[in-house]
């Protein structure tokens, strides 16, 4: 199952969602790069709202679903409570199609919000794979762990690799499996691992000094090691504990504060009713929860990504129930129906269109049969009529064949 979830360069199923996302992610590098900043904490930050700026029409889309879905529930649930205590198969009919009605008022469908759902799953998968494995997609940052590793000599590769050869010796692919191992990423099969008791640390304590400190510089945000986790800094000191413990509260909090939001969105009354209810609110307080303890068990990159993530919906979500407040729930089902019309008519014209080539084919087919039978009809009589004058022909040639035998003969014997 994993292998069907890596984002590597090398493939995967989410690999070309994740290329595009690293090529953003190396782009936002070169930009801080250009004035001096080597950071990757900064660049996730940006990254994040940028991603989360380009997925915002999709967000829009689903919210409007969700005003609209607030209007459509009691009728329903309405819906749903007349037929509360029929099982039979009619009675299950006539309720989808009294259901279908309603979403056919409003000019939606059950599935309104899921195409934006699934369009969001992989990109915001692939995100969190580029930002576990940076230097895949950082060429910049793969470059200094490869100056790390071209530093080793054949001892130290044995010892945190346990590969006898030097690194100018290995594969391309061996070679990015040992960055891997480095940056944390690999796990589970991996090709490369480190050895037990290795870290990056110990790696670049005999390393090249300037590489050593370049790497710290880029892994190093307010004097956390984006490599590590929070939960693992629990030894490092009062402060960078203090300071580590800020990136999981925090994102739970705003991740809180986000479903709050949400939840103002929806018809408070309609959702008193909703048998989901008591459900969808032990998830509103589970999520945040959730957050907190990925944020703590993973490492401080990935808090930073799920921090400002979640800090960036709060921000969205204000302005867009600022929004939507301006915006009519009949525009909306206006707007829905006129699409709904559009889409109909479209599919009658295409229909349409296919009927009326559909019908000349026939047609010209039924022409050309026609055509193709009268031709097999006269031809068919002309040789008939040419098989009687041959044979009338044959049998007066017969005739007179006789008869002129008979003639010569009685001449023969006349004077006998």
């Amino acid at each position: 199952m994993e292998s069907l979830l890596l984002a590597t360069q090398t493939g995967g199923i989410l690999g070309p969602f994740a290329i595009i996302l690293g090529k953003i992610l190396e782009f936002i590098y070169d930009g801080f790069a250009f004035f001096g900043i080597y950071n990757i904490g900064f660049c996730i930050i940006v990254f994040t709202f940028v991603v989360r700026m380009l997925m915002l029409p999709m967000t829009i889309k689903q919210q409007k679903f969700t005003k609209l879905n607030a209007v459509m529930t009691p009728e329903i649930q309405q819906i749903q409570k007349k037929y509360q205590n029929k099982r039979d198969q009619q009675s299950q009919l006539a309720q989808q199609e009294e259901i279908k009605a309603v979403y056919d008022k409003y000019g939606t469908s059950p599935t309104g919000s899921c195409l934006q759902l699934i369009i969001q799953l992989p990109i915001l998968l692939a995100l969190y794979r580029v930002i576990m494995n940076i230097p895949a997609y950082v060429h910049p940052v793969k470059d200094l762990y490869i100056k790390v590793l071209y530093g080793l000599d054949a001892a130290h590769m044995k010892q945190f690799f346990g590969i006898s050869n030097l690194a100018n010796k290995l594969s391309s692919e061996k070679i990015n499996n040992c960055i891997d191992a480095m940056s944390g990423y690999a796990r589970g099969n991996a090709a490369v691992k480190l050895t037990k008791g290795t870290t990056l640390e110990k790696i670049l304590q005999v390393s090249d000094k300037n590489v050593a400190d370049k790497i710290h510089s880029i892994n190093d945000f307010f004097g956390l090691n984006l490599g590590m986790s929070p939960g693992a800094m629990f030894h490092a000191g009062m402060i960078t504990l203090i300071v580590a413990l800020i990136i999981p509260v925090l994102a739970g909090l705003f991740q809180f504060l986000s479903v709050q939001l949400t939840q103002r969105m929806n018809n408070t009354a309609s959702m008193q009713d909703n048998p989901m209810a008591g459900s969808m609110k032990i998830m509103n307080f589970m999520m945040p929860l959730l957050s907190v303890y990925m944020c703590w068990i993973l490492s401080a990159g990935i808090g930073i990504y799920w921090m400002a993530g979640s800090l960036v919906m709060m921000l969205q979500q204000i302005f867009i129930n600022i929004h939507m407040k301006k915006v009519d729930v009949n525009d909306i089902i206006e707007a829905n129906r006129e699409k709904a019309a559009a889409k109909a008519e479209k599919r009658k014209a295409k229909e349409g269109i296919y009927r009326e080539r559909v019908l000349e084919a026939s047609k010209m087919n039924t022409r050309n049969l026609s055509r193709n039978t009268s031709i097999s009809s006269e031809e068919r009589e002309e040789r008939i009529r040419k098989a009687k004058e041959a044979n009338e022909k044959s049998s007066q040639n017969s005739l007179a064949s006789k008869v002129n035998m008979v003639n010569e003969y009685n001449k023969r014997n006349k004077g006998k």
